[in-house]
């Protein structure tokens, strides 16, 4: 994952919230250094509820609880 990976559906989400100007930037910014934390939390906690045998990819997407 690179630092900008997320850039442009963050930018559209907040515009689509309604967001511009000086405000629409302190919130990207805010947004962006938020990425990485709520990657890293989401793959740790896909670890851990898969952890306990192997699973193929195939039923780990059709997991109907993977939005818990």
């Amino acid at each position: 994952m690179h630092k900008g990976d997320f850039d442009v559906e963050i930018l559209r989400d907040l515009i689509n919230e309604g967001y511009e100007g000086q405000e629409l930037l302190e919130k990207f910014i805010a947004f962006r250094e938020q990425v990485p934390v709520a990657f890293k939390n989401m793959m740790n906690d896909m670890f851990e509820k898969y952890k306990e045998k192997t699973y193929t990819l195939e039923e780990i997407l059709n997991d109907n609880d993977c939005d818990e």
